[in-house]
């Protein structure tokens, strides 16, 4: 009879022990589907981030300045977001100016720091440019008017597909020049919004 009443005693703790068990375990499910759920800032402000620009929703412009010294940009490279939706100009562009197969001069950051702008439909974003626009004392340049040199430009982190596109040199007034690059590189300027 004793041990019978341990055996019942034993069987009824188990029971008790696996519906206090399977209460706490219902209890924390119930807890996490109806309780809100947490992230950390970087997941949430990764969520509303925009989807960086590419170059099917920008239109991109060079306009070559006059009357510039020698520390005075060059040239002015701007980006209109022509899209439907906000996209992220997350650092900067490059540009290479090239005599087809031969000589060509790529970009780069003159005081590289970082660059996060987001662009909302019809909103601009300019760079200016840096570079040598005639020939040394000597009388070299490294890409001169003559040849007539192509410019190409890629928005950053370019999707795998995105190979940019070409885009031509202006005046002032819109009217196509010849780009004559004399040195061996073209130095970007901090972005601006226009």
């Amino acid at each position: 009879m004793a041990r019978r009443t341990a055996a019942v005693i034993a069987v009824s703790l188990g029971v008790v022990l696996a519906a206090a068990a399977c209460d706490a375990a219902d209890h924390v499910a119930t807890r996490t589907t109806t309780e809100p759920p947490r992230t950390t800032a970087s997941a949430s402000t990764g969520a509303r981030r925009a989807a960086a620009c590419g170059t099917r929703q920008l239109r991109w412009k060079l306009t070559r300045l006059t009357g510039n010294p020698r520390s005075a940009s060059a040239a002015l490279l701007s980006a209109t977001n022509t899209g439907t939706a906000p996209c992220a100009f997350d650092g900067y562009p490059a540009v290479e100016v090239h005599a087809g197969k031969g000589p060509s001069v790529s970009s780069k950051p003159k005081a590289p720091a970082p660059v996060r702008h987001v662009l909302n439909p019809g909103r601009g974003i300019e760079f200016p440019l840096f570079y040598e626009t005639s020939a040394s004392p000597d009388g070299s340049c490294f890409l001169p008017a003559e040849d007539d040199a192509s410019i190409d430009v890629r928005p950053p982190h370019p999707a795998r597909n995105d190979y940019g596109t070409s885009i031509e040199m202006t005046d002032a007034h819109g009217r196509h020049l010849r780009a004559a690059v004399c040195g061996v590189v073209v130095q970007m300027g901090s972005p601006r919004l226009p």
